[in-house]
């Protein structure tokens, strides 16, 4: 499974992913917004000004100088220990002898300082859909009586603002028969270990017996497989890869979809016995950083980070 780091967004986290006018002034944002990180000519132009004594390598101290850069916020560098910039240093000088040369120097820039200043980021919105907003599981039927159309606004604003690098939609979309559906519990066999075995009611957790054996919780009938409950509410934005202005992958990660075992991840199921192609997804784009947003908090967007 890869590695990922991943932020959830609310309100007030939103306003935090444009860039501040004052970052302009750091060495390596502007490479980034002049789109310079990969060119050749922008790392020979940082390593011939980082190598003061014109020798062909950096010796630590420069190097240390080179981290300052990498690692500040508002041209003030954070402070690293003499033994952080001795170990980046000897993972990227092949010669183990002190001196880093510019082929070196260019590994490093492309495996270390590429992702740490312009990570391959993905939004990831959880489960937008018809049945969570006006439908049958409509989140403002629950007790803390929020709306779900309220996140809408907000996600398209990070849509049209933020460039990210794929778009990822995540989508609950069960079959009729789904052993998280209260209308089926008389379809399977209740297991003796089960904390509920008769007259069992929304919200009841149950154990059917055989696979796979866990507690399930029961929920209306929601987001049945091509159902106007399971499409994406009308009003989030659908990102078109074609016309899409930033150039943006989009993904489409359908989970739940076995009748027997359910999926609140867009990873796994609940189990973690299958996996959904959305790892392999972003894998295949190089995603580094995940921004997860949607409904709701405390199942399917909170189940993101159980990865």
């Amino acid at each position: 499974m890869t590695h990922f780091n991943i932020f959830y967004l609310n309100k007030k986290k939103i306003n935090r992913l444009r860039m501040p006018s004052s970052a302009s002034l750091d060495t390596f944002y502007r490479y980034k917004i002049q789109n310079r990180l990969s060119d050749l000519e922008t790392i020979k132009e940082c390593f011939n000004s980082l190598d003061t004594k014109r020798n062909g390598y950096l010796e630590n101290l420069e190097f240390r100088n080179f981290l300052n850069y990498l690692f500040c916020n508002k041209n003030k560098p954070y402070q690293l220990s003499n033994n952080e910039v001795e170990k980046i240093f000897n993972i990227f000088c092949e010669k183990k002898n002190q001196k880093l040369f510019f082929a070196d120097f260019k590994n490093l820039w492309l495996k270390f300082v590429i992702p740490t200043v312009r990570p391959r980021t993905a939004l990831i919105i959880v489960d937008v859909q018809n049945d969570f907003i006006d439908g049958t599981m409509a989140i403002n039927k629950c007790p803390s009586g929020q709306e779900g159309l309220e996140v809408v606004p907000c996600i398209n604003e990070l849509i049209k603002t933020v460039p990210f690098d794929a778009i990822v939609y995540t989508l609950d979309w069960h079959p009729e028969d789904h052993c998280s559906f209260i209308e089926n519990v008389e379809k399977r066999k209740i297991s003796k270990n089960s904390p509920n075995k008769k007259n069992i009611l929304v919200n009841d957790i149950v154990i059917f017996e055989n696979y796979p054996n866990i507690e399930q919780k029961l929920w209306p009938a929601h987001c049945i497989q091509g159902s106007h409950g399971s499409h994406l509410h009308p009003d989030l934005i659908e990102v078109d890869e074609m016309s899409d202005p930033f150039k943006r992958s989009v993904i489409k990660t359908y989970k739940g979809i076995k009748s027997d075992i359910d999926s609140y991840s867009a990873f796994f199921d609940n189990c973690k016995l299958n996996e959904t192609s959305l790892n392999s997804d972003l894998k295949k784009l190089g995603i580094d950083e995940l921004y997860v947003c949607g409904l709701a908090a405390d199942v399917c967007v909170g189940k993101i980070q159980m990865i």
